[in-house]
């Protein structure tokens, strides 16, 4: 199977698992004003509520199953058995359970108070934001003598030698047998999946490390929480805006209402990543030759599989990182 169509099958998997989703939760808040008029309590309302969000979590396994599981495994991109990759699935849909039930129970009561109140429920959403950000997660150090150690000291020594200060390195495994990934988390630490080390040099490494400095030294890592912060209370204000039957119906509007609205910054916000993206590519073409970056690119596209060419409206829609061609012509323009 070529990118193309690989990438096509994650789209069009992701995005009718968006569709089911929207479909579902309105479907389940409209519908409250007659099938939750006795849950009104604070028990049978926590327990019904918790009922919906695990009926949305588990609407997602189709969806899951194929993108994340038997699309990888029949490109070969993945060694996860059946079994580990449905444990971790029930590990981490545990965890959005739990954040659904949660998020639903505070739209039912920011629905029921107002005053002091409301602004004490959205003074917690905003240092709950704040934690989430901080606790962002960043793998593991390396174990002493281990190959991730050693592949370490040869990339502190290339990002010496690129004059860009070094940063302590955690490492996590995706599961996926080609993919690199990597970032700089809020907390300063460079992240990088596993599968760096058996892909890429410590020169490449160090190269994309420095890239992503251009993200830290430009602000990005405080506009990017500032703009999550913005648009989750611009969201959870809106949630006021419809009325609810009972608390069960509140907490199930205020969970569509999020949906929707997370949904559509889809469409707003790829827009300013692509430029950080282009600022981001220039400032890595002046730290190597353009033949060098160039086959960076084209290898990073190669391992992770992504679209060299995408028409302007699929570029436009959900694609926050800009197609290969696009970087390229951009970066020939310095030149």
């Amino acid at each position: 199977m070529d990118s193309p169509n690989y990438q096509r099958i994650r789209l069009w998997s992701g995005i009718t698992s968006i569709g089911a989703n929207l479909g579902l939760i309105w479907a389940l808040a409209v519908s409250a004003s007659w099938w939750a008029t006795g849950s009104a309590g604070l028990l049978a309302g926590s327990l019904t509520l918790l009922a919906a969000a695990f009926l949305m979590t588990l609407a997602n396994l189709p969806f899951d199953l194929l993108s994340g599981h038997a699309v990888e495994v029949a490109v070969g991109r993945t060694d996860l058995s059946a079994t580990r990759w449905f444990m971790d699935w029930i590990r981490n849909r545990a965890m959005t359970l739990a954040g659904l039930w949660v998020g639903m129970l505070f739209f039912a009561g920011f629905s029921a108070v107002s005053g002091d109140r409301a602004l004490l429920l959205l003074l917690a959403a905003v240092v709950l934001i704040i934690i989430l950000f901080l606790l962002f997660p960043a793998g593991h150090t390396a174990r002493s003598g281990s190959s991730e150690e050693l592949f370490e000291k040869k990339l502190e020594d290339e990002l010496k030698a690129l004059q860009v200060k070094p940063r302590h390195v955690r490492w996590f495994d995706h599961g996926d047998l080609e993919t690199v990934n990597g970032c700089i988390t809020p907390r300063g630490f460079l992240s990088l999946s596993t599968s760096v080390i058996q892909w890429l040099t410590p020169r490449e490494a160090a190269l994309l490390a420095a890239r992503e400095e251009c993200y830290r030294r430009s602000g990005t890592w405080i506009v990017i929480p500032l703009i999550v912060l913005i648009w989750t209370l611009a969201g959870i204000l809106m949630t006021r805006l419809l009325p609810s039957m009972n608390p069960v119906q509140a907490g199930l509007y205020g969970a569509a209402i999020m949906t929707t609205w997370s949904f559509l910054a889809l469409f707003v916000w790829p827009t300013l990543n692509r430029v950080w993206m282009r600022n981001a590519d220039e400032f890595l073409a002046s730290m190597a030759s353009a033949a060098e970056v160039k086959d960076l690119l084209f290898k990073i596209e190669r391992l992770n599989a992504t679209d060299i060419a995408l028409s302007p409206a699929k570029t436009a829609v959900f694609h926050p990182i800009p197609p290969l061609q696009n970087r390229l012509t951009n970066l020939e323009k310095l030149s």
